[in-house]
C-alpha cells in the first residue's frame, strides 16, 4: 500500500520533499516534544504519578495500537525517575511463569533464592520490593506490550501484588488493548485494579498536537492544516499516533487519494442530494399534470358571440331650422328605427300655465308606545364548593448506614474537612481503611495525622492528611520537613475545598 512506503521513498523518506515545498527546518512527526496533553492523556499521566508513589492497587492503561500508551509511560520515568525505582519488564520475560521468576530474580539482585519455584519466586520478589520503601524510592513494575503475555502470566502477577503488602510493594503497570483488561477483571482480585483507557484522537486532537510541531518545525498552520487537508489526516490516522505519522506526510504532498466523504472544495455528498432531488422531480411532475388539465379545460368552453357595439346618434335641431330640415329629421329618425336609440337634441316645449293644485298633505300616523321590558328572573345562588380532601403526609425516609472508623479519634468526616481553610498534605490514599492505617501507625502519637473517606467510581476511598496551613509555602516547608519514620517523600499539596 502508498501508505506503507511512504516514509521509505528515495531513501530518506519524505521530509526532503516537504523541506523543499513548505521550508520546513526539521520534521514535525518526528518530534516527541511537546507531550501531547489532551484527549485524557496529561489525565492518565498523573493519575498514574499519584498512584505509583502513593497507591495501592495494580494499574492498566489501555487503548488501540499507536494510541500512545508508550508514551505515557515514558514521560511517567522522565518526570518520576527521581523519586520511583522504575523496571521495565521485556517481551521475552512474559513467555511464561519461569521467564518472568528469572527477570524479577535478576531485578531483585540474588534476594530471591535459585531453587524457588517460578510461582514462590514471584511472590517472594513482591515481598522483598516492601523493605525498597524504606530505602527512599518504591518500586514500579512497567509491562508494556501486556497483550503477548499469557493470562496464567497475568493474573500470577496480580495475586502476587494482592498478597503483599500493597501500600509498599512495587506497583505493576500493565500497557495493553481492552483484552488485558478483561482479563485482570475476570479473576477474584480485579477489585484492586485501576483502569485508565485512552480514547481515540478526534479532529480537534489532531489539530492540538501538530500545530505546535509544525510551528516549531517554521511551517505554515493555514497551509499544512487547513480544513480540507486536517479532515482527510483525521479519517486516515483513525485516531491513532501512529496512522497519523504514517500518513501526513502523504497528505501535505497530494500523494495520498482522498479519503471517502472528504472534497477539497467541500460539496456536499451525491447521496445527501438523493432526496431533494426526487422531491424536486415530483414537484415538477404535478405541475405539468395541472398545466395539462387547465388546457384541456380551456379547449372544451363554448365560444362566445360578440355582441354589437352601439352607435350613438344625435341630430340637433335648433330654433333657426327650417321646416325641410324638420321633416328630413323625422324621416332620418324612421329609417334609424331598427338601430338602437339615438338621441334627439329637440327645441324645450312651452310650458303650460294651468296650474293644477297641489294635493293636501295626509297627517302623519303617532307612533305606537313601545312595550315596557319584562323584568329579568334573578340569578339562583351558585353552591358552594366541598372541601377537599387532606393530603396523607409522606413517609419519612429511612436513615442511611453511616461509616464506623476503626480509629475515630484521627477519622474527621468528608463534609467537616471541606469547610477548613487553608492547605494540608495528603500522604497516602487507597479503597481500603487498611492501607491508611498502615501508614499512620508508623507514627501513632503525632496528632496531626488525620484520615477522612470520599467515594470514587461508586467505591470508598480512604484519604491520609497530615496538618493544616494558612498559605502554600507553609506547606511546602512543611512537605520537605516529614518525619523520616512515615517514609513519605513527595506528598499532595492540596486545599481543603479540593477534597
Amino acid at each position: 500500500m502508498a501508505q506503507d512506503t511512504l516514509n521509505s521513498l528515495d531513501g530518506g523518506g519524505l521530509f526532503p520533499r516537504l523541506q523543499q515545498r513548505y521550508g520546513l527546518s526539521e520534521n514535525p512527526l518526528e518530534m516527541d516534544a511537546p507531550f501531547f496533553t489532551g484527549a485524557m492523556r496529561q489525565h492518565a499521566l498523573e493519575t498514574l504519578r499519584h498512584l505509583c508513589g502513593f497507591g495501592d492497587m495494580a494499574l492498566v492503561i489501555t487503548g488501540a495500537p499507536g494510541a500512545g500508551k508508550t508514551r505515557v509511560l515514558a514521560e511517567l520515568v522522565r518526570s518520576e525517575s527521581s523519586r520511583l525505582d522504575f523496571h521495565s519488564v521485556p517481551v521475552a520475560a512474559l513467555t511464561s511463569a519461569a521467564a518472568l521468576a528469572r527477570e524479577l530474580k535478576r531485578v531483585s539482585r540474588s534476594a530471591i533464592p535459585e531453587d524457588f519455584e517460578p510461582r514462590e519466586a514471584v511472590y517472594r520478589y513482591f515481598s522483598w520490593s516492601e523493605s525498597c520503601v524504606e530505602r527512599g524510592q518504591r518500586q514500579v513494575l512497567l509491562i508494556d506490550d501486556a497483550d503477548r503475555c499469557p493470562p496464567d502470566v497475568l493474573n500470577l502477577i496480580l495475586s502476587a501484588f494482592v498478597a503483599s503488602d500493597r501500600a509498599a510493594a512495587a506497583i505493576p503497570v500493565f500497557a495493553g488493548s481492552e483484552a488485558v483488561e478483561r482479563v485482570l477483571s475476570s479473576e477474584p482480585d480485579a477489585g484492586y485494579v485501576h483502569h485508565l483507557p485512552l480514547p481515540a484522537l478526534n479532529k480537534d486532537d489532531v489539530f492540538a498536537y501538530l500545530e505546535p510541531r509544525v510551528i516549531n518545525a517554521g511551517g505554515s498552520v493555514d497551509e499544512l492544516l487547513s480544513a480540507y487537508r486536517l479532515k482527510q489526516i483525521h479519517i486516515l490516522s483513525q485516531g491513532s499516533f501512529g496512522r497519523l505519522k504514517r500518513v501526513a506526510s502523504g497528505v501535505w504532498l497530494d500523494m495520498v487519494a482522498g479519503a471517502q466523504g472528504v472534497s477539497r472544495f467541500n460539496f456536499p455528498p451525491v447521496q445527501s442530494l438523493r432526496w431533494p432531488a426526487i422531491a424536486l422531480l415530483l414537484l415538477g411532475i404535478s405541475w405539468w399534470l395541472v398545466s395539462l388539465q387547465y388546457d384541456q379545460t380551456v379547449e372544451n368552453l363554448p365560444d362566445a358571440k360578440a355582441e354589437p357595439e352601439r352607435v350613438r346618434k344625435s341630430i340637433t335641431i335648433g330654433p333657426e331650422s327650417s321646416e325641410e330640415e324638420y321633416e328630413s329629421a323625422l324621416m332620418q329618425k324612421q329609417n334609424v328605427a331598427s338601430e338602437p336609440p339615438a338621441v334627439l337634441d329637440l327645441p324645450p316645449e312651452p310650458a303650460k300655465t294651468v296650474a293644477e293644485p297641489e294635493p293636501e298633505p295626509e297627517p302623519e300616523p303617532e307612533p305606537e308606545p313601545e312595550p315596557e321590558p319584562e323584568p329579568e328572573p334573578e340569578p339562583e345562588p351558585e353552591p358552594e364548593p366541598e372541601p377537599e380532601p387532606e393530603p396523607e403526609p409522606e413517609p419519612e425516609p429511612e436513615p442511611e448506614p453511616t461509616f464506623t472508623p476503626i480509629l475515630p479519634e484521627r477519622f474527621v468526616a468528608l463534609e467537616r474537612l471541606q469547610q477548613r481553610q487553608g492547605w494540608t498534605l495528603q500522604l497516602v490514599a487507597g479503597r481500603l481503611e487498611q492501607t491508611v492505617l498502615n501508614v499512620l501507625g508508623r507514627l501513632p502519637e503525632d496528632n496531626k495525622l488525620r484520615y477522612t473517606v470520599g467515594e470514587r467510581d461508586g467505591k470508598p476511598w480512604f484519604m491520609l492528611v497530615y496538618g493544616n496551613y494558612a498559605t502554600r509555602n507553609e506547606a511546602e516547608t512543611a512537605a520537605a520537613t516529614l518525619p523520616d519514620a512515615l517514609n513519605v517523600d513527595r506528598p499532595w499539596i492540596r486545599t481543603y475545598e479540593s477534597f
